[in-house]
């Protein structure tokens, strides 16, 4: 998946616990910890696969299922020194949220999940050499590009589409967090 596929799927998770479990919009420090927590898996495996040859694939300790736990635990204790726990479970949430929309997007994407995303260090998908993190990025956007301009509406189109309007719908009537808090900021100091 994409990192705005990524975010789009964390935010709309989390802005839903948040809206129905606390009838409460997410705030503007919890939605860009969400942003975080749906970006560190690739941010951590990417590079450490393609640019370090950690792993086979872009899949290593930031997807596995052995290391989320211990990611989550240290978020809850540094947020619980703050005093801030419910940014851990943004982050959390989030965070967890990655794999799961990657198998999802597997999913539906060619009907089949391979569960060894999650698995290191036990498992791991078998991984193609495309070079470095460069050339991993620049190929499967290549693809990406050439799938929207000659693919038509596929059913991982259709899904991305109903994905992004339902998040900027969510996002607004959540207020636009934390851009609303920023353009709050601007306002206040240009009225002083």
């Amino acid at each position: 998946m994409w990192p705005w596929e990524h975010l789009a799927f964390a935010y709309v998770l989390y802005s839903l616990t948040k809206n129905v479990g606390f009838r409460a919009s997410p705030s503007g420090r919890e939605t860009i910890l969400v942003a975080i927590g749906s970006q560190l898996p690739d941010l951590v495996d990417k590079p450490l696969g393609w640019t370090f040859g950690f792993a086979e694939t872009g899949y290593s300790i930031g997807h596995s299922i052995f290391v989320a736990p211990a990611v989550c635990l240290v978020a809850y204790a540094v947020a619980a020194r703050r005093g801030t726990r419910a940014l851990a479970g943004a982050f959390s949430l989030a965070y967890l949220s990655h794999p799961i929309a990657d198998l999802l997007s597997q999913l539906l994407r060619n009907g089949v999940v391979d569960g060894r995303i999650m698995l290191w260090p036990i498992a791991s998908p078998p991984g193609t050499d495309h070079g470095g993190f460069l050339d991993h990025l620049l190929l499967y956007l290549a693809r990406y590009i050439y799938q929207l301009l000659t693919g038509g509406l596929t059913i991982e189109i259709v899904a991305q589409l109903f994905l992004g309007l339902a998040v900027v719908a969510l996002w607004l009537s959540d207020g636009a967090p934390p851009t609303a808090d920023v353009w709050r900021r601007l306002r206040t100091r240009s009225h002083q």
